[in-house]
Order: C-alpha cells, then sequence, then structure tokens
C-alpha cells in the first residue's frame, strides 16, 4: 500500500523542521527548569473534571475561549481524551452552550489537524498516526467518500482526531471536510454534554438513559466493526482485508 504523496522531501523537510524546533523549546524549558513545572500545572488541570472545571472557570469571561482551546488542543495532540472535555463542557456551561462551544473549538483543531497533513504531508501524518492505523485506514486517504467520512466521524469510539490527519492526505476539498467533520461530530458531542449537564444537576434518570444509550451504540459498532470496515473497503474500492 502507498499514500499519495505531492511533496515528500518538502514534506519531509517542514516535519523535520518543525520537530527540531520543538526538541530546541523542550530543551530550553528543562534547562531552565520551566519544563517541569509546565508538566504538573497541566497534569493538576487534567487529572480529574473537577479541577479541570475550576481551571476553565478561574478564566471568568474568557472561558468559552478557554474551553474552546482546550477543545481544539485536544484534536491536535491525541493523548488529551475528547470524552473528558466534551462532558466537562456540559458540566460547566449546560447542554447548548457546550455543544457550541465544543463545535467550534473542535472544527478549529480538526482543521489544523487537516491542514498541516495537507501542507506537510505524508512525514508529518506518520508522527501523529501509528503506521497500524494508516495501513487499516489507508482507503479512506484514497477515497473522496463524503458519506464515508461522515459515517466515521458520527461512529462512537472512532477515532476521530486521527481520522482528520488522513483526510488531509486524500483528494477532499477543504469546505467539504469542514462541514463534513462539522456534522459528524455533533451527535457525540451532544450525548457528552448531556452527560456532563447531568451530573453537575445531579438527574441521575438523565445520566443513565444516556449512558446506556451510548454504551448500546458502542456495543453495536464493537459488535458489527469488522464488517463495517469490510463495507467500507468495498464501497472506496478496496478489497483488501
Amino acid at each position: 500500500m502507498e499514500f499519495p504523496c505531492r511533496t515528500e522531501k518538502t514534506g519531509l523537510a517542514l516535519a523535520m523542521s518543525l520537530l527540531a524546533l520543538l526538541a530546541g523549546v523542550t530543551v530550553f524549558l528543562a534547562l531552565t527548569g520551566r519544563l517541569a513545572t509546565i508538566t504538573k500545572a497541566l497534569y493538576g488541570i487534567f487529572d480529574s473534571r473537577e479541577h479541570l472545571r475550576a481551571y476553565i472557570e478561574s478564566w471568568g469571561g474568557w472561558a468559552p475561549a478557554a474551553f474552546m482551546s482546550i477543545q481544539s488542543l485536544q484534536v491536535v495532540v491525541a493523548p488529551v481524551p475528547g470524552e473528558f472535555t466534551g462532558a466537562v463542557g456540559g458540566f460547566i456551561f449546560g447542554v447548548v452552550p457546550s455543544v457550541l462551544y465544543s463545535t467550534v473549538g473542535l472544527g478549529v483543531g480538526s482543521v489544523l489537524a487537516f491542514l498541516a497533513a495537507r501542507v506537510i504531508g505524508l512525514p508529518l501524518v506518520r508522527l501523529a498516526v501509528s503506521e497500524c492505523m494508516m495501513e487499516k485506514f489507508h482507503f479512506v486517504v484514497e477515497s473522496r467518500g463524503t458519506f464515508i467520512a461522515l459515517l466515521l466521524f458520527a461512529i462512537p469510539g472512532f477515532p476521530k482526531d486521527i481520522l482528520c490527519y488522513l483526510l488531509g492526505l486524500s483528494p477532499m476539498g477543504f469546505v467539504t471536510f469542514v462541514i463534513v467533520c462539522t456534522l459528524g461530530r455533533i451527535p457525540g458531542t451532544v450525548m457528552l454534554s448531556y452527560s456532563g449537564s447531568a451530573v453537575y444537576n445531579e438527574n441521575w434518570t438523565l445520566l443513565v438513559i444516556v449512558t446506556v444509550a451510548t454504551l448500546i451504540t458502542i456495543g453495536i459498532f464493537v459488535l458489527t466493526r469488522e464488517r463495517i470496515e469490510l463495507w467500507l473497503r468495498r464501497k472506496t474500492g478496496d478489497n483488501a482485508l
């Protein structure tokens, strides 16, 4: 399997430059003793929902901007759990504001990942996406499948952040990507926002309903995952199993 590579040498040079810059900043922070401070502060923010809520609320009127920034960050930097931050949004802001802020934040992060992959190319994507995932979902890169991409964004548990990088290598247009990404993420965003809001309002009945519905949806996907992937491959003309 070969991925499309429009400017491999240029992409490699940009990726190496980016790595060198990140390495230089990391070394500088380490030598000045600030790296440990920053790492400890970030861990303190993300180690629980209460700490994350307190941090976001500490921004006062800028809290929505802080939350949207965190949502953008969790797309570009995969280790930050999107389910975690999505539920916190509902916990802090309520359902409707959380859906709005999450949609904007996730949209910005998704666009950044897509454009980074589009500009730098395969070398950067190899840094963000494991070889196993690239082999498994390479059919996404090789097609324009708008409906397929929309379906993948809507499936619970599917690695949507990785999908943004992969679609950056595909023939999909920028505007199409924005529409597909935005619409596809909405169902999951609504469910997470309802979950967080239910916890804040101690509406345990709603929380149970949302949780059960989510688990059933994820369970169906897990049980039928191989069939879904096979169907997607056939739809994109990829017969490899």
